[in-house]
């Protein structure tokens, strides 16, 4: 849609948009002006009406002119069909849609006006003069009377004027300046009804697109009325539903004047936090509740648009000077149409008084095993140098070394003690070993080593034992063999332990199987028995240090419940990890899986897994 602007761009637009003969240039604008003006210009058509009768009635000065005549007769009848040739655009061709049929009916009964008015000049009767105004009178009515197109009219009345000029330059004592008079004279007629009906044309146009936008503003603000009602309907539900969760919300809330720091409105929660009621709450600075500046300035800043950084924890001044630590968020909104800073405060006062609690006891949990460690590494430190001298002296005195002890009985004594000391010396390593892993202080040494080896040394620390049960120990482990880097005391202290309590476990005269396989990503190894098992739910116990499971042979077995977690432990320190797989009554295995990047070399057989 063309619209009409202001200024010197606007004028040139607006002379764009127009033809020659004042109509739009774009044929759906001018569609659907004419659609707008079809009211106009059917009533334009039945005001033709009063004109045909007028041409009608002129039969009788035709009458009086001609007389009882053929030519009377002829011209008569044509008048008289006037009537009809001018109802036809009214009759049959007022459909808006179709305008085109409308203006060739006009066309056609304006033809045949003139075309009657014609055979009347050549009949004769009036002078040239008198048939000259009556050609310009019906062309200024053919351009101000009939709502034709300005185009088809312009074309329909020049060619009326040539035709008319041609048939009056027969006329007698025709002379050729009068003709050029009465030319001249038509053609004045045709470019004064052409001008005006232009001009007529473009401001009946402007009119409409002036109207069209008008329209257009109207709808705009319509709408935009509508928009802003709604608006101000959903508003007022939210400032609505905002005060219903405002007031009954369990949290303490508070709206507060940006600009003066006074509490606007609390809720209940918020009233008892602080020990206020509803009156006098309107009068207080907001500020004064809180204990430290650094809160004060960022309240300060969030006033100022700026949004908190996340909930922050701060202290407020309770009911009767109270301290309460809460959980403080911030966020500018409008209420009432007024800017307001909506505070929402969460009492963490007990949380943080547990949690201080917590952490107390953490920290004294944390000391008393610290210091713990500490007395086991310095009791274990302690307890080593005698031992030492007594499993040295009882070795000497068991072998004789400086000569015999004569009553066999007292080698018996030194074997027993020397036993007995090596065992302390043992459980007071595994109590060292343990301290320093929880303590974080034990460092791995770490070589390439050969599994074979390490298997082997643990078998035959182990085969004494088993052999005092009729147990016999079963080694299957890869070909080529396996060479690794790793600790080889803690690797091979891992295996005993693990042995030791397969053997212990085991019923006499059963079998212990110790088996390796190199698997995608890990090497495992497995210490496997068919002793008497442990339960699924006594696994963890198991595995704790100092922890022992009850059972039919555990009752006449010693144990400190401290080699399985010091396999667990040294086995995770290889970046490694231990599980256990058992049933009571089916036996126990327990796999150890180190990692493949600790692996040299090898050309084995990736098994599937036991």
């Amino acid at each position: 849609m063309v619209r009409t602007g202001s200024g010197g761009d606007a004028g040139a637009r607006a002379a764009e948009a127009y033809g020659w003969t004042g109509e739009f240039l774009d044929p759906a604008l001018e569609r659907r002006f004419g659609i707008a003006s079809w009211l106009e210009t059917t009533e334009r058509v039945r005001a033709i009406q009063v004109g045909i009768y007028l041409f009608v009635g002129w039969i009788i000065l035709d009458f009086i002119i001609l007389g009882a005549t053929v030519q009377f007769a002829v011209i008569g009848l044509l008048r008289v069909a006037t009537l009809a040739i001018g109802r036809l655009p009214f009759l049959f061709f007022s459909d808006p849609r179709r305008p085109g049929l409308l203006h060739a009916s006009l066309s056609l009964a304006q033809a045949y006006v003139f075309g009657v008015f014609l055979l009347l000049v050549a009949a004769g009767g009036f002078g040239a003069a008198d048939h000259a105004v009556s050609a310009a009178v019906i062309t200024i009515a053919f351009y101000f009377g009939v709502p034709n197109r300005l185009a088809y009219n312009a074309a329909l009345s020049i060619a009326c004027g040539v035709a008319f000029t041609a048939v009056i330059s027969f006329y007698p004592n025709m002379s050729l300046t009068s003709g050029l008079q009465i030319f001249m004279l038509l053609g004045v007629a045709n470019a004064v009804g052409f001008q005006a009906m232009r001009v007529t044309n473009r401001l009946r146009r402007n009119q409409f697109l002036t109207m069209e936008h008008q329209k257009e503003l109207n709808e705009q603000l319509t709408q935009e009325i509508s928009v802003r009602q709604e608006a101000q309907r959903v508003m007022r539900a939210t400032e609505e539903s905002f005060q219903s969760i405002f007031v009954a919300a369990p949290l303490p809330l508070a709206l507060i004047d940006p600009a003066t720091y006074r509490i606007v409105q609390a809720n209940r929660a918020a009233l008892d936090l602080f020990g206020l009621n509803g009156e006098d709450a309107m009068q207080i600075d907001a500020r004064r509740f809180f204990v430290d500046e650094e809160m004060k300035r960022q309240l300060g800043e969030a006033a100022a648009g700026s949004r908190l950084r996340g909930p922050i924890e701060a202290r407020l001044l309770g009911s009767e000077g109270t301290i309460i630590w809460a959980h403080i968020t911030a966020a500018l909104v409008r209420f009432q149409g007024l800017p307001a800073l909506l505070i929402g405060i969460q009492d963490v006062t007990a949380r943080r008084t547990e949690a201080e609690a917590l952490r107390e006891a953490r920290d004294e949990a944390t000391a008393a095993s610290r210091s713990k460690s500490e007395f086991l590494a310095n009791m274990s430190h302690e307890l080593r140098t005698p031992l030492n001298a007594i499993i040295g002296f009882s070795e000497a005195l068991e072998r004789e070394l400086f000569g015999p002890v004569g009553n066999p009985r007292y080698r018996e004594y030194a074997e027993d003690i020397h036993d007995s000391g090596v065992h302390l010396l043992n459980l007071i390593n595994d109590i060292l070993d343990l301290s320093k892993i929880e303590a974080g202080h034990f460092k791995l040494h770490e070589d390439e080593t050969d599994l074979d080896g390490i298997v082997a040394s643990a078998c035959r620390i182990v085969r004494h034992r088993a052999q005092q049960a009729s147990i016999s120990i079963e080694v299957n482990l890869p070909t080529p063999p396996v060479s690794l880097v790793a600790d080889e005391r803690a690797l091979k202290q891992v295996l005993i332990n693990l042995m030791s309590n397969a053997v212990k476990f085991s019923a006499d005269g059963s079998t212990v199987r110790v088996e390796a396989a190199v698997q995608p990503g890990r090497l495992r190894i497995a210490v496997i028995d068919r002793g008497i098992g442990i339960a699924e739910a006594d696994i963890p116990k198991a595995l704790a240090p100092f922890t022992q499971i009850d059972g039919t042979l555990s009752r006449t077995h010693e144990g400190t419940g401290l080699g399985l977690p010091l396999a667990k432990h040294l086995s995770e320190l290889h970046g490694g990890s231990l599980m256990i797989e058992s049933a009571p009554g089916e036996g126990t295995t327990v796999y150890v899986d180190l990692p493949a990047s600790r692996l040299i070399s090898h050309q084995s057989h990736i098994r599937a897994g036991w």
